[in-house]
């Protein structure tokens, strides 16, 4: 039990300095959006996963409160998932930006595995690596998406068109 709270504590530790240290200045609003989107995608989605066990959290901060595992899926996720796309390639060809998606998706997972495997925090009832995978590649796929689309009209960030008064 006080091994799965350290690497919570870890897992906040890690996620606060990565958002950090690894989104510019610059990218900041990209990345809240993106770390905002990843939750709503993946509480859209875990919920049903976790009210018919087909995951489950045993070790968890609001054990009364939730079945979801908070840190892991509302804050560390989340944060990968910012630093992901604040650093994904736009322009490259498709073999880089499939092969930077799957790397992604499968160090995730990988993550993943060995916390289900060797901690008390997951536990997967019907599904192996491979269904993990595929899982987390769809919340990364989808959210991108969802990112994408937000980021789509450069018009509507334009500081000029809110501020001026067309009489």
């Amino acid at each position: 039990m006080l091994m799965e709270r350290l690497i919570l504590v870890a897992m906040w530790l890690f996620g606060f300095v990565g958002l950090f240290l690894f989104i510019p200045r610059k990218d900041r609003r990209k990345g809240v959006l993106a770390f905002l989107m990843f939750q709503a995608v993946i509480w859209l989605c875990d919920m049903p996963g976790f009210k018919f066990d087909l995951l489950r959290a045993p070790v968890r901060e609001l054990p009364k409160a939730t079945d979801l595992p908070l840190t892991i899926d509302y804050f560390f996720y989340p944060a990968l998932f910012a630093i992901y796309y604040v650093h994904r390639r736009v322009n490259g060809n498709l073999w880089t930006r499939s092969s930077y998606f799957l790397v992604w998706i499968s160090a995730s997972t990988l993550f993943d595995v060995v916390l289900e495997r060797y901690t008390d925090l997951l536990e997967y009832e019907f599904l192996k690596w491979y269904g993990m995978w595929m899982y987390i590649a769809f919340l990364f796929y989808l959210s991108q998406v969802c990112c994408n689309w937000f980021f789509k009209d450069k018009a509507l960030f334009q500081a000029e068109r809110w501020g001026t008064n067309e009489n």
